[in-house]
């Protein structure tokens, strides 16, 4: 019992995280990793703050559409549907904005 515990305590929080961006001079990435044989049923990605101009959020890799395009102040939330299919992985790109802060939360 206290073997399980202490996986579950050394592996949490790796089917979420949280960014919070004050450098607008290059893209950053989050990946996360689903939990095996746990019951997945969403993926969240909650945007808050403010820039000066449009950012944008892609899925997966840096040639998919993007799923947000967000300027000025921000108070998003997208999900969709997630049975654990597999690692996700959120792009912030900072496309036109320079400056603001932000604060995005990804979790599955």
């Amino acid at each position: 019992m206290i073997l399980v515990n202490s996986v579950i305590l050394l592996s949490c929080n790796k089917d979420e995280a949280k960014l919070v961006i004050t450098d607008f001079s290059e893209p950053q990435t989050i990946t996360l990793e689903p939990y095996h044989l746990y019951p997945y049923a969403m993926m969240n990605i909650w945007v808050t703050g403010h820039v000066n101009d449009t950012i944008i959020i892609k899925l997966h890799t840096n040639d998919n559409k993007p799923i947000l395009k967000l300027s000025g102040k921000i108070k998003e939330r997208w999900y969709t549907d997630y049975y654990g299919e597999g690692p996700r992985t959120l792009i912030f790109d900072p496309y036109k904005a320079t400056e603001g802060k932000l604060e995005i939360e990804f979790s599955l």
